[in-house]
């Protein structure tokens, strides 16, 4: 657990990087889910240096929590249906297989 010491000093001395990131967050708009997808990879991988995110960003009324967790939802509906796609396009019908197992398998895939 992190104490309340590690998160107050995060909050005083990541203060004008999480302000940075802020407006990054702001002013994103993308046309493309992929740069989305590209963006939240690389704002988590900034955000991953604080001790606890959730806990230092709430100390920061500018913080668009709104907006970085809309984008992440977003990213990660995206990555799902792109490993869905592959794993959709990647079925092959082998007649060798049990026709009750292979239309388990198609119907596994349409549930998703």
């Amino acid at each position: 657990m992190m104490s309340l010491q590690q998160i107050k000093s995060d909050v005083e001395n990541q203060s004008e990087f999480i302000n940075f990131l802020a407006v990054e967050v702001k002013n994103a708009a993308y046309k493309e889910i992929a740069d989305v997808e590209e963006f939240v990879k690389w704002l988590d991988g900034e955000l991953s240096y604080l001790v606890d995110e959730r806990a230092v960003l709430k100390h920061f009324p500018n913080w668009p929590e709104k907006k970085a967790d809309t984008m992440r939802e977003a990213a990660f509906t995206y990555r799902d249906l792109k490993n869905l796609e592959s794993e959709a396009s990647s079925f092959h019908d082998d007649r060798r297989v049990a026709t009750p197992m292979a239309l388990k398998r198609m119907q596994a895939l349409q549930d998703k």
